[in-house]
């Protein structure tokens, strides 16, 4: 599509909004998520609003609330959505979800350089971060996620060898459309010697709780993810990410093979449980040693 006929399309969308300004070449100066999916706004928003503001074209940035640490370098940060929902299509970035990021446009901000030293966690072992969720997923039961029978595995391998940090979605952040259902596997993983990341969150309440995953993932070289949000934030860091995809878009959009054009260096991706915990462990220990 020509450029004068994308700008027409994005005046026409946004008619008397004013989310959208189109100046030069580029959508729009004010980047608007609209408050759609997380990992949308982690692949395709924060790299169009950096690049702008490389570009010193940056106007404002807008999105839901606890945003404003993925929009440090913003001039003027809004938060405000206080949901977050499918969004089908993004004017102010001219983009749609799981479509390719146009990377004419699209600059990664260097997040683990920004926040590594902000906290000092004093961790005395290589820290393994694992993210899960259990929710409902297009309408119907969990479908990706990391089993109890699996976490409790990885737990007792990694008893000496690292620290192991999970995540699991709380209340403690935005909610979307999808309903959470229990696991039933945190008190058994702390008895392991897991530490929850909300429990970890009460002793730096002074960070907000996205700025305190920057922080820890900031510190992670090693990873465990699934299909989701989390997978795309996982992207923005540097080190190893294992991943497991069960069902969704991202293989067919290539979306995996566009991460490593953002900041993380090695992303391997699982269809079953089993294989991802037979080819991490002995990956990890070498690069947690390193």
């Amino acid at each position: 599509m020509k450029i004068r006929t994308l700008m027409s399309v994005v005046k026409s969308a946004f008619a008397g909004n004013g989310s959208v300004q189109p100046i030069a070449t580029y959508p729009s100066a004010i980047v608007d998520s609209q408050g759609c999916e997380f990992g949308f706004e982690m692949y395709y928003h924060i790299g169009y609003a950096y690049h702008l503001h490389q570009q010193g074209l940056l106007e404002q940035t807008i999105s839901c609330r606890d945003t404003k640490c993925f929009y440090w370098f913003s001039p003027r940060h809004q938060e405000k959505y206080e949901r977050r929902g499918w969004v089908a299509n993004y004017p102010s970035i001219a983009q749609t979800p799981h479509e390719l990021p146009d990377v004419s446009r699209w600059d990664v901000p260097d997040f683990a350089a920004q926040y590594v030293n902000h906290v000092d966690f004093g961790f005395g072992l290589p820290l393994l971060l694992v993210f899960n969720k259990y929710n409902s997923e297009w309408g119907g039961p969990p479908v990706n996620y990391l089993s109890k029978e699996f976490l409790m595995q990885l737990a007792k391998w990694a008893t000496g060898r690292m620290q192991v940090v999970y995540f699991r979605p709380t209340a403690k952040i935005i909610a979307d459309d999808s309903e959470v259902f229990n696991l039933g596997e945190k008190s058994e993983l702390t008895e392991l010697g897991v530490i929850m990341a909300e429990s970890l969150h009460d002793d730096y309440s002074h960070l907000s709780f996205n700025e305190f995953q920057l922080c820890l993932l900031s510190q992670s070289k090693l990873r465990i993810t699934v299909q989701g949000g989390a997978a795309y934030l996982n992207a923005l860091f540097p080190g190893q990410l294992a991943l497991l995809h069960r069902k969704g878009a991202e293989k067919e959009a290539g979306t995996y093979e566009a991460f490593r054009k953002m900041n993380v260096d090695e992303v391997c991706v699982y269809d079953n449980e089993s294989a991802l915990f037979e080819n991490i462990c002995e990956g990890f220990v070498e690069l947690g040693a390193a």
